[in-house]
């Protein structure tokens, strides 16, 4: 008898592939494992951040479709109105998270997270930019600046004595893109390193405005998030010179068992090099495949349950849901033809109670930004 999973897929202008790229991990998943008798029933929910369609494609799902799970890519925001549907009908549901939006609620007993820690990554990125009580110029991009990567970053600056002098936030609008008061502010503020937060076109169009700027705009070390070292993003960005640090969840060149699995059937299945998104379609393929096994009914059996991902042992927190695993340091460098490439460093061990406080640690005030994160 064949298991139906629902499972709603978002749509990005700028990171075209991430549905597409988190069903491929998903399908690749069931494959190696040999379960032929499981089907999955798709919806489109355009970026995301209308709620009311969410629920209502959900809702198809299990009065239509009679699926065992459902299984979303979302954030916080747009995951918790669908709390008391999975409530009402006792059906787990697993949001695949970039983890840099707070919740609001923890640990719903049908509702579990996988997250790839982006504030716990920022926060350690800023941690390390403060370097014992430094000053720190915060450069962020007008997108990132609604979701929770720089928020972490300064609560890292501070619990280091460091402190923030000054913050540049760029235009998203291309033709407005400039650095001109970045580059005055290393003049005025007079900071000792650099946290930076982009992603997508807008890290391109960053480390390109660096490297015009010529050698004064890279002289600090800078210290990024997460997803400003994407390995897909990096061999579009030219290498800027200067010192780039990360944090990151993954990496292509982490060596494991799991990973040597996952990078290979990705290349056999669909000829493509993984990625992060890869991965979340991946782990949500092991945890879905886990509750279809030992019928998880209730979903709060999952709750400290733990799994061997590419990215190290992955560990549903008993009191909030979100997993939590290993971060890793790492390099932004130069690659070939001149442009970036990520050079993988040593392992940061996983941290429950850092995981526990950003989670519960909510400001006091936060943008109306609702787009699941990169669904622009």
């Amino acid at each position: 008898m064949s298991v139906r999973i629902g499972v709603l897929l978002p749509r990005s202008t700028d990171y075209p592939s991430i549905g597409f790229d988190i069903l491929d991990g998903l399908r690749s998943y069931f494959k190696q494992a040999g379960q032929e008798n499981v089907q999955f029933v798709f919806e489109n929910i355009g970026f995301g951040d209308n709620q009311a369609l969410n629920y209502s494609k959900a809702e198809k799902f299990i009065l239509e479709d009679d699926v065992k799970l459902i299984i979303a890519y979302s954030n916080p925001r747009n995951a918790e109105p669908l709390y008391s549907l999975a409530a009402a009908t006792q059906k787990p549901f697993l949001f695949l998270d970039a983890g840099i939006q707070h919740p609001e609620s923890l640990g719903h007993p049908y509702a579990f997270h996988i997250s790839l820690q982006g504030m716990q990554a920022s926060y350690f990125a800023g941690r390390k930019s403060a370097n014992e009580g430094g000053k720190v110029l915060k450069a962020t991009s007008f997108y990132e600046g609604g979701y929770r990567s720089p928020w972490a970053a300064v609560k890292g600056i501070e619990a280091n004595g460091g402190s923030v002098v000054g913050n540049y936030v760029s235009s998203h609008r291309i033709a407005d893109f400039t650095i001109d008061t970045y580059l005055q502010l290393l003049e005025s503020a007079k900071p000792e390193t650099v946290v930076a937060s982009f992603s997508t076109y807008l890290a391109e169009l960053f480390m390109a405005g660096l490297k015009q700027a010529g050698p004064q705009a890279t002289a600090l070390p800078f210290y990024c998030s997460s997803f400003m070292a994407e390995e897909q993003l990096l061999q579009k960005m030219d290498f800027p010179g200067g010192t780039f640090h990360a944090v990151i969840p993954w990496s292509s060149a982490i060596e494991n068992t799991a990973q040597n699995l996952f990078v290979e059937m990705i290349k056999k299945e669909k000829n493509k090099t993984a990625n992060v998104f890869h991965l979340l379609g991946w782990e949500a393929g092991i945890v879905s495949e886990y509750v279809i096994k030992k019928d998880v009914i209730p979903a709060n059996a999952l709750k400290d349950w733990s799994y061997e991902s590419p990215r190290g042992k992955q560990t549903f927190h008993p009191e909030t849901h979100y997993t939590f695993g290993p971060l890793y340091n790492a390099s932004i460098v130069e690659g070939e033809n001149g442009k970036c490439t990520l050079q993988l460093h040593e392992e940061i061990s996983a941290d429950s109670k850092l995981h526990t406080e950003l989670l519960k640690d909510f400001p006091e005030s936060s943008s109306d930004w609702k787009n699941n994160y990169l669904c622009i």
